[in-house]
């Protein structure tokens, strides 16, 4: 049984794939806790109650999903029987990202898949910068173990994020041949966007990257659920 807060349909947000019509299944649960959080109603423990539905695999493939799915959270590597769910997704057609937050070993999830296809499946991982509050809590195994289809996604929230990033992504670059795709936006509300586009375009080491603008939050309310 999973544990689902909501299953809806809307256009990713964010990522390499902004802009796609997509459904997301949100699963309950995380095992971190990012002061910048915007999906507190999928945690546990927090003031606002964490409401799911508990779903089996068929109850999940039963609903009208699209082609392009995301797995989210909450922290959606940490669910029971994740890798079944996205091999059944992968199995019926379905292209697969998987947005995990960088401590969660992703190795242990590719483990137990079945259907690996590069084609149709990657992950959007996070590296969490000192604003999150929980950098301490990443595990550099997972920022070694990337594909080059694979998203890793840098949220700044101030001057301190932007230099750690730099750092983090030069120590990638003398990992691979060919880069993971990299990302990076702002904390909603507390780094400006334009301060954050031209220091971008200022990095040689950042050519290859791209500005990650929070479409959902653009186009609907930023609290507004289920987009």
């Amino acid at each position: 049984m999973y544990k689902v807060v909501e299953i809806f349909d809307s256009i990713e947000g964010e990522g390499k794939r902004a802009g796609s019509p997509a459904t997301f299944i949100r699963l309950a649960g995380c095992n971190l806790r990012c002061s910048y959080c915007d999906t507190l109603y999928a945690l546990f423990g927090e003031k606002e109650e964490c409401k799911f539905t508990e779903m089996t695999i068929g109850d999940i493939l039963n609903r009208d999903i699209k082609k392009y799915v995301t797995l989210t959270g909450g922290e959606p590597l940490i669910a029971d029987g994740i890798a079944e769910l996205a091999d059944e997704l992968l199995i019926r057609g379905h292209e697969v990202n998987i947005e995990t937050n960088g401590a969660t070993d992703i190795m242990e999830f590719m483990r137990d898949l079945r259907i690996h296809d590069e084609d149709k499946l990657f992950f959007t991982i996070d590296y969490k910068l000192p604003t999150s509050g929980v950098e301490d809590k990443m595990l550099w195994s997972n920022f070694e173990s990337l594909m080059p289809q694979d998203v890793v996604k840098f949220v700044v929230g101030s001057d301190e994020d932007f230099d750690k990033m730099l750092e983090v992504v030069e120590r990638m670059k003398r990992i691979y041949d060919v880069m993971p795709r990299i990302f990076i936006g702002a904390v909603y509300g507390k780094y400006d966007l334009q301060a954050l586009a031209e220091r971008i375009v200022k990095e040689p080491i950042l050519e290859e990257a791209n500005l990650q603008l929070q479409l959902h939050k653009i186009i609907w309310d930023a609290n507004k659920r289920g987009v």
